[in-house]
């Protein structure tokens, strides 16, 4: 997944962080403590979303920035899509005004059980760990330092892109991958044919979800729920004559 690992560091480095406890004492209630890593490129190459099940990040998340979690916060795939602002703390490699940076989780960086988790195990359980793509750590802290100390909470506003939902399986089988533009995952999703009642779709990967109905030459709506509770639906977003492969896209929260 990395084209690029800072990840092994001097324990200079590890001096420069503020302990959880300290750090969290002084935090208010909406921020967490947390540490990041990067990974890819400076120009965002090597970036992945995989894990999730996203395709092309440059077509699926135009203009965002993105991160890998750790397990901690990924939550087997359902903080897929969430955004969050992260900022450095207490670090002399911090950039100087405490900027924050907002991201999107589109991939799940996994546990390296051969390495201790406060020496290169960052994203082992039960770290609370964000491998920022180069661009995003680039806004909060120095490169060289490869981890810094953060703070992070959810996003102040949802994306203004729209819905994104593209629609992949065969006849019976339909896997519907949904981009949304809520500052919260995806909770829950239902789609309707024309000629069919609102039907579940269940999450077999991050943003992929999935529902057993023969659906073809049908208008289909579809229904996302956020963690927030708020539903936007968007009706008659495939045509009848809608085929695999294809996606749409529809005002969104």
């Amino acid at each position: 997944m990395r084209k690029i690992r800072v990840a092994a560091l001097a324990a200079a480095t590890l001096l420069a962080c503020t302990t959880p406890s300290a750090l969290a004492a002084e935090q208010d209630e909406n921020w967490q403590y947390g540490s990041a890593t990067f990974y890819g490129g400076a120009d965002g190459s090597g970036t992945t979303g995989e894990a999730c099940g996203y395709g092309n990040l440059n077509e699926d998340l135009p203009g965002e920035l993105t991160t890998a979690v750790s397990t901690a916060l990924f939550q087997n795939g359902a903080n897929c899509g969430a955004r969050f602002k992260v900022r450095c703390e207490r670090s002399s490699w911090c950039l100087p005004g405490q900027p924050e940076v907002t991201v999107v989780v589109t991939t799940l960086c996994p546990p390296n059980w051969y390495l201790p988790s406060d020496n290169g195990g960052w994203c082992n359980p039960p770290r609370r760990h964000f491998d920022l793509s180069q661009p995003a750590y680039s806004r909060i802290a120095e490169i060289r330092s490869g981890i810094v100390p953060i703070s992070f909470a959810e996003a102040d506003a949802d994306s203004t892109a729209p819905m994104r939902y593209t629609m992949n399986g065969i006849p019976g089988v339909n896997r519907l991958s949904v981009i949304s533009n809520s500052r919260w995952p995806v909770k829950q999703v239902s789609i309707k044919g024309t000629n069919t009642g609102w039907l579940p779709m269940f999450r077999t990967q991050g943003i992929i979800f999935t529902t057993a109905a023969l659906l073809q030459g049908q208008a289909l709506s579809i229904k996302v729920v956020d963690t927030h509770d708020r539903t936007v639906i968007s009706n008659d977003v495939f045509p009848a004559n809608w085929s695999f492969g294809q996606t749409v896209t529809a005002p969104g929260f």
